[in-house]
């Protein structure tokens, strides 16, 4: 019984959205994509800058297949704990890339900070004719 509760509180609340903008609204600026912008364009399917509701349900029907790995139509717990275990593999790896990306860009800045702080060697003067 709780495996089923569990499954329909997750469908509910995918699907039970009340509140949505009544004007379409500009979609996030470039490089918002950490604050839903990815989302956001992925979910709004007509580009309109807002999502409706059935763009919305259609990114929860789009997860629920995801999850369903049996495709019999129900979650149970195991599918639903596979594909946040999957997923959190996911965010671990992409973590992994960014710090190894931000310590290549510390070391070139170390780089460039070293070779500011050489001493410049003199230009060697041209000769005069």
């Amino acid at each position: 019984m709780k495996k089923t509760l569990s499954a329909l509180s997750i469908i509910l609340a995918l699907s039970a959205t009340t509140a949505f903008a009544t004007e379409p609204t500009a979609p996030p600026a470039k490089g918002d994509e950490h604050k839903g912008g990815k989302m956001f364009k992925e979910t709004d399917g007509n580009s309109d800058g807002s999502i409706s509701k059935d763009e919305w349900r259609t990114r929860g029907d789009k997860m629920f297949g995801e999850m369903d790995t049996s495709g019999d139509g129900k979650l149970t717990h195991e599918e639903m704990k596979a594909h946040y275990d999957k997923k959190r593999a996911e965010w671990k790896d992409r973590r992994e890339e960014r710090k190894e990306k931000i310590g290549a860009m510390k070391e070139k800045l170390k780089e460039r900070q070293e070779n500011k702080a050489a001493p410049a060697t003199p230009a060697a003067e041209p000769a005069k004719q």
